[in-house]
């Protein structure tokens, strides 16, 4: 399968006359690194010395070393990027007292970071970026690497902010760091142009932002990606100094055309539920879904092959996969679960799990972190189900009747599961590290109706067999709350005891036992939701097809105002929506 990044030629030469700002990463865009590969033991051995350790260069590095990939791992995870001090007292050094390490923390960063190759700013590239400055633009950077190298140069002078991600608490490709950037200096991200080498992060963090200009520097760091991206920049170049033909000067004022409908950007994403009949085209739908101020979306079973063709991956970021996707199980098929991983016959199972893993290769191709999974069902009569809920509508619940059944359900439905949770076991044990070694976190959705997997009893089973971060709890608000309201599960029990392990949620409203409702139309408490819900979970808005767009924006207004989401670009206008 191909994906289709349309040319971005025909914005460039538009982006350029509004841009005032160039933005730059640091690592790998203005600083270069030398001898990346090995550490400097001298730098290393006066860390010992000031740390008092009697160890061997070789064995504090190779502990460090491994303790920050664990950092890096949970920084990938959340992308929370933690101060020095946090970063050396929680991660690297936790045995020596926490006092020492805030104070001595850049010190020991520095030291650290300087043992692994020289870094050092190329001559051509101080001589283009006086050039960018001469020619009227505001210079900034926005990296995870320090700014220090700026000023050892001596061109700090040059750059109007430096934002580092250790100091502003979040890392590319979150979009905050760029749009924080874009704000200090007083102009809409649009004005901007960003400059970077590593497309997972630069590419991906600055189109979600808006930014008004993306290049990317062709190097030797982008055949290291963690993770590729489908994305391509408006710009590539091979140099810095190659980039100058695309910048011939800034321009003094400016008239721009909004490009949201709200005046609100969200980290939040967008189903593609709720495209098939709302839109003509998945790029309408992203289209469309950007100006409700979403800054990613979530692609599900809806999208075919043929579709992801001619997706424009160039400016809609893919936040989160869901599984199957794309679409190559017959709908039929899909409807009765025949091929999902907790199928008892062996040749459905092994179609479930080859399924899976294209999804997950998938979201790897597209720089998502994130597959959720509808891992399947019991075999056999589902009536009790069907029959608790048609009781329910009739207004029978908590008659004697309705409880007996709904006693019966639970019972049955847990013995029924056994074989089928084992299936669901062997199938995630062949999975998971294929999906690790991805970078790609699976998450185990709970379902609509109770004779799908997973349950409380096999949630609870599932995150005890794996207890690493790649595989957690996809939260589904409205599955969940019509459980709770037909009295089969609590909502509260299952935050209490998963919300440490959840890794995304799917947000919509509930209409007595309807959902997929846009939030603010049903009765879920998402103020009360809003306290369960770890910082990194992967936030999307799952709504059905039915929904009007103009209802949108008042179900997102709800969900910031509760902290069900954030708002990471606002700005007031004269206009109203």
């Amino acid at each position: 399968m191909v994906i289709n990044c349309s040319s971005p030629e025909a914005i460039t030469t538009q982006n350029q006359n509004q841009l005032k700002v160039i933005l730059f990463d640091l690592g790998g865009t203005i600083v270069q690194k030398l001898n990346h590969d090995s550490r400097d033991p001298e730098i290393i051995s006066e860390m010992l010395q000031f740390l008092n350790l009697k160890e061997s260069p070789e064995s504090f590095i190779q502990r460090l070393t491994q303790r920050e990939k664990e950092y890096k791992e949970w920084s990938y995870r959340s992308l929370d990027e933690l101060s020095y001090s946090e970063r050396w007292s929680k991660y690297l050094l936790p045995e020596f007292p926490t006092a020492f390490i805030a104070e001595h923390a850049n010190k020991l960063q520095t030291w650290w970071g300087d043992s692994r190759g020289k870094r050092f700013i190329p001559t051509e590239t101080i001589r283009a970026l006086k050039t960018l400055k001469e020619r009227g633009y505001r210079l900034g950077t926005v990296s995870h690497t320090s700014p220090r190298f700026l000023d050892k140069a001596g061109i700090k002078d040059l750059f109007d902010i430096t934002l580092q991600a250790a100091d502003f608490g979040k890392r590319k490709p979150h979009p905050s760091p760029f749009i924080a950037a874009a704000q200090a200096l007083g102009v809409r991200p649009e004005e901007c142009a960003y400059i970077g080498d590593r497309p997972s992060r630069d590419l991906i963090g600055a189109r979600e932002a808006g930014i008004g200009l993306v290049v990317m520097i062709e190097s030797q760091t982008e055949l290291r990606e963690e993770n590729p991206c489908p994305m391509q920049a408006d710009v590539t170049v091979s140099s810095l100094h190659e980039s100058l033909a695309h910048f011939p000067g800034a321009w003094s004022h400016l008239v721009t055309t909004p490009t949201l409908a709200s005046d609100t950007l969200y980290d939040a994403a967008l189903s593609t539920m709720w495209w098939s009949r709302s839109t003509d085209s998945a790029n309408d739908f992203c289209r469309k879904g950007r100006e409700l101020g979403f800054a990613r979306f979530e692609l599900n079973h809806q999208i075919t092959p043929e579709e992801l063709e001619t997706f424009d991956f160039n400016r809609y970021h893919v936040g989160s996969v869901h599984d199957p996707c794309p679409a190559v199980i017959p709908n039929k098929q899909l409807e009765l679960g025949d091929f999902q991983v907790t199928s008892l016959v062996e040749e459905r199972r092994r179609v479930g799990v080859d399924t899976l893993k294209r999804t997950i290769e998938l979201a790897w191709r597209l720089g998502s972190r994130l597959v959720v999974i509808h891992p399947g069902r019991v075999d056999g009569d589902h009536s009790m189900d069907s029959r608790l809920r048609d009781m329910y509508r009739e207004g029978l619940k908590g008659t004697l009747g309705y409880e007996t059944l709904r006693k019966e359900l639970i019972k049955d439905r847990l013995e029924r599961g056994k074989p089928h949770l084992e299936a669901l076991i062997r199938s995630l044990t062949e999975i998971v590290d294929f999906s690790k070694d991805l970078g790609v976190f699976l998450g185990l959705e709970n379902r609509l109706h109770h004779y799908e997997l997973p349950i409380f009893e096999e949630l609870e089973v599932l995150l005890d067999e794996f207890q690493q971060p790649w595989v957690g709890w996809q939260l589904d608000v409205g599955h969940i709350q019509v459980h709770d309201r037909l009295g089969l599960m609590s909502f509260q029990q299952w935050l209490e005891a998963f919300s440490s392990r959840m890794v995304g949620v799917h947000l919509h409203d509930v209409q007595d036992i309807i959902d997929h409702q846009i939030p603010g139309t049903g009765d879920v408490d998402f103020a009360w939701l809003a306290s369960y819900l770890p910082a990194h979970a992967v936030r999307t808005l799952e709504i059905n097809n039915a929904a009007a767009y103009e209802d949108f924006l008042p179900g997102l207004k709800l969900l910031e105002k509760t902290g069900c989401i954030a708002s990471i670009y606002s700005e007031r206008r004269n206009t109203s929506c």
